[in-house]
């Protein structure tokens, strides 16, 4: 689709268009499942997210995060909505949706905030099953698990 953020553009797109539509009690819901998550789990999902991307990967990622952030701030503002927790989730999920279902579970960790109130940000269980098979028969992220449905 959209070299810009990579084979999962057009989810991205979705994503990003989709925050203006959320409605102040959805943003109020995202924003408080994202308080409620342990960063460490963030953070360890950022951290794989980012050892396992190519540069050119490592770029949509963050071209993703970036525009769902603003897009966020933008939409937060609409509607009187100022805690930056809200930035902060849209920005999360927008990375992980550009970077598919190779990450795995950490996929799930940085999704789940915005998947509350965007069902279609869920992935198929059996695409991150697969990953996690991959890196379970050796410890690490193989070149199939970079694939998406691999």
């Amino acid at each position: 689709m959209n070299p810009l953020f990579g084979r999962n553009g057009r989810r991205v797109l979705a994503l990003i268009t989709g925050i203006a539509d959320l409605s102040a009690p959805e943003m109020d819901q995202v924003t408080n499942a994202w308080k409620q998550a342990p960063s460490g789990e963030r953070a360890a999902a950022w951290a794989w997210l980012v050892r396992t991307a190519t540069e050119q990967e490592r770029y949509q990622i963050l071209t993703a995060a970036s525009l769902a952030r603003r897009e966020a701030l933008a939409a937060a503002h609409r509607l009187c909505r100022a805690d930056w927790a809200f930035w902060a989730a849209a920005s999360d999920a927008a990375a992980a949706v550009a970077a598919g279902a190779r990450i795995g579970h950490h996929y799930d960790i940085l999704t789940a905030p915005f998947a509350a109130v965007m069902p279609a940000l869920v992935l198929n269980a059996t695409l991150t099953a697969d990953h996690s098979a991959h890196v379970a028969a050796d410890g690490q992220a193989g070149p199939a698990a970079y694939q998406e449905g691999a």
